[in-house]
């Protein structure tokens, strides 16, 4: 079966100018990656123009009964932006709210004992903030609504110490050794005061649910291409959370360092690399499958949009897909996470320096 090595973090990602590459159960200080040298193709570059190549991004997904929600905030250096959607599996309707914003400094902190991403623009208040000291994972969102889209009141709380909880981090080459990519997933129950107005009308207190917080930082080529797969929810009384990803960035040897991983009531599962297909277009079924028969999972869309931005130095386009992921999920211990019609969120991603 398949395994990966895992061992306690070290205190800095980048060491002596050289990444520090593995996957790891505990946290560093930072998810800081700045300080490799000669980082492309050996090329002494001053650190300032290096550091500018660097792109973070942050994926929040969580699940509340009949409702899937997406939280997601974009660090393009000169393009960023954050944006919230929700998706109603039983009607099927999806409501996407975005804000473009401008330039700011470390818009996704690198501080991992606390830190916050958010939004305060009037009528798209979004954020999400994690402080380990109290053991809080907090998500916030005010969102005001228009005839065609309802006004959404969010409030989700999880915590750290729960035995349910696991917290990841993962580096890899990106994908040559002299870059990488760090990326720190957050698995935690989450019990949400929601509220929605207008279209549709649904009020919940204390609703249980599950979360998935992904958060990546990386040195990116001039053009990167990525598709994922991320669920989380409940499955038989068991929080399950499951990320699936193949980017540009991956290193050359995926069997060694991916970022693949299957969580299941607070144990880990680190998962091979997987080939992610959609033949007839994004629009038809999706197929996730490995060549370790861990995984083998077919995605069926229900609804999707995209988004595009083209800025001097940045073009980019997101299309990000809802639908139902339908297969079987091999654990570590050998036994089987059977998924029938569990929500998920596919996406794919490129953008072009």
């Amino acid at each position: 079966m398949y395994t990966r090595e895992i061992t306690p973090a070290p205190e800095k990602l980048i060491q002596n100018g050289k990444p520090v590459f593995g996957t790891f159960d505990t946290l560093p200080k930072k998810l800081d990656i700045k300080g490799v040298t000669t980082p492309y193709a050996g090329i002494p570059y001053p650190p300032i123009l290096s550091r500018l190549r660097i792109r973070a991004r942050a994926v929040y997904v969580f699940s509340l009964g009949d409702y899937v929600g997406v939280v997601q905030f974009f660090d393009n250096k000169i393009l960023n932006m954050a944006e919230f959607a929700l998706w109603n599996t039983k009607r099927g309707t999806k409501y996407v709210y975005r804000k473009f914003l401008g330039v700011r400094r470390k818009m996704i902190p690198t501080k991992l004992g606390a830190g916050r991403c958010s939004t305060r623009t009037p009528g798209r208040r979004i954020r999400f903030s994690w402080n380990h000291q109290s053991g809080r994972l907090l998500l916030a969102v005010n969102v005001k609504g228009f005839s065609h889209r309802p006004e959404i009141k969010i409030f989700s709380q999880g915590n750290f110490n729960d035995a349910a909880s696991k917290e990841i981090v993962s580096v890899k080459p990106a994908p040559t050794t002299r870059r990488c990519s760090a990326s720190w997933y957050a698995s935690v129950p989450i019990t949400t005061k929601f509220e929605v107005k207008g279209v549709e009308k649904v009020a919940a207190d204390n609703a249980k649910g599950n979360s998935l917080l992904f958060v990546n930082r990386a040195y990116y080529k001039f053009i990167t291409r990525g598709e994922s797969i991320t669920a989380s929810g409940i499955i038989d009384g068991k929080n399950v959370s499951l990320r699936l990803s193949t980017t540009s960035l991956d290193a050359p040897n995926t069997s060694k360092y991916n970022d693949n991983a299957l969580f299941v009531d607070g144990a880990f599962t680190p998962l091979p690399p997987v080939c992610i297909t959609h033949p007839f277009g994004i629009a038809k079924d999706w197929n996730a499958q490995d060549y370790e028969s861990m995984v083998d999972l077919s995605f069926v869309p229900q609804n999707s949009y995209s988004r595009k931005a083209n800025f001097i130095l940045v073009n980019a386009s997101y299309d990000t897909v809802f639908g139902f992921l339908n297969g079987s999920v091999l654990r570590a211990d050998g036994s089987k996470i059977e998924l029938r019609d569990f929500p998920a969120v596919a996406q794919i991603s490129r953008i072009r320096l």
